[in-house]
């Protein structure tokens, strides 16, 4: 039954002050438990009240929150110190975002599931 259920992976740099940059990749547990879709799709509700107006929130808060978000997806596997010392900057939004969209969609493509499959 693993094989069947959708995972989805973060790259995060191995260590920050290498030369040489290498990732470390993490992939999302076989089994991921409905609540943390439920707190997926309250952030997501949250972000979309602040791009119509309808709420305020600083950018720090939304970032904090999806990292909050990512970090339940992911299990004990990183902290939220990790993905605030090793995710790349310029990637980090739409990475994160994507991972939410993972939990609240359902959602893998097909980048994503060759990439599992060849490191499964």
């Amino acid at each position: 039954m693993t094989s069947k259920l959708k995972r989805n992976y973060i790259q995060l740099v191995e260590n920050p002050n290498a030369e040489e940059i290498k990732l470390e990749t993490f992939l999302t547990p076989h089994f991921i438990p409905l609540d943390v879709l439920y707190g997926a799709i309250d952030v997501m509700s949250e972000l979309e009240q602040v791009e119509t107006g309808e709420k305020e929130m600083s950018f720090k808060e939304q970032l904090d929150k999806l990292i909050d978000v990512v970090v339940k997806i992911y299990g004990k596997q990183l902290t939220k110190k990790d993905i605030k010392t090793r995710l790349h900057a310029p990637d980090a939004l739409d990475t994160l975002r994507k991972q939410v969209e993972f939990i609240a969609n359902g959602q893998q493509d097909e980048e994503t599931k060759k990439f599992i499959q060849s490191i499964s």
